[in-house]
């Protein structure tokens, strides 16, 4: 009985671990700057895509040789099961619910292909894939995007000297905002 109980410890332990990075990545997402001087669109396209900027940063570390796919699975599974209840809260049925997951779902997938050929390829891939998505429909400056490509880049870097132990346990460290001079439009 002692290793079954072991076991539920142990999925238990993950699940904490996973609810604690998708709330630290949500957090994040939430910084006022993004928004204020990086140029987000507030709505709620705007920060579902920066969640999932984050979501493809820590993924990213997470799916590395010494990382943890389990981990990066569970967060997926919490993040999904957020989405779907927060659209209940928003009062949508369960068909339109399984239709904008799946949606989003393909959001995600498409957005990670993107950005891991922006990294590969470079600052330019990176901001054009950043500016089809992240700032899509939305009036961005070349350096409140070029910004951002620092930010996604210092966060890929920041999170790769982590220990996977440290998030394993919960724990991550995203880098600042960058700040960005915002000049008042025209």
């Amino acid at each position: 009985m002692l290793l079954l109980f072991g076991w539920l410890k142990k999925k238990d332990r993950k699940q904490t671990a996973a609810f604690e990075l998708y709330t630290a990545m949500v957090t994040q997402a939430r910084q006022p700057d993004f928004y204020a001087k990086l140029g987000v669109p507030d709505t709620i396209e705007g920060r579902f895509d920066l969640i999932l900027v984050h979501a493809f940063v820590l993924f990213r570390r997470l799916k590395t040789d010494d990382g943890d796919r389990d981990l990066a699975q569970h967060i997926f599974d919490v993040m999904f099961a957020d989405l779907d209840q927060n659209m209940r809260e928003m009062g949508i049925g369960d068909v339109g619910i399984l239709k904008r997951i799946r949606k989003m779902s393909e959001s995600y997938h498409g957005r990670i292909v993107a950005y891991e050929e922006g990294v590969q390829s470079g600052a330019l891939e990176l901001a054009a894939a950043l500016d089809r998505n992240l700032f899509a429909d939305t009036d961005v400056t070349d350096e409140q995007l070029m910004a951002m490509v620092g930010y996604v880049n210092d966060a890929l870097a920041s999170l790769d000297k982590q220990a996977i132990l440290e998030l394993q346990n919960g724990a991550v460290h995203f880098p600042d905002v960058p700040a960005v001079a915002v000049t008042a439009p025209q």
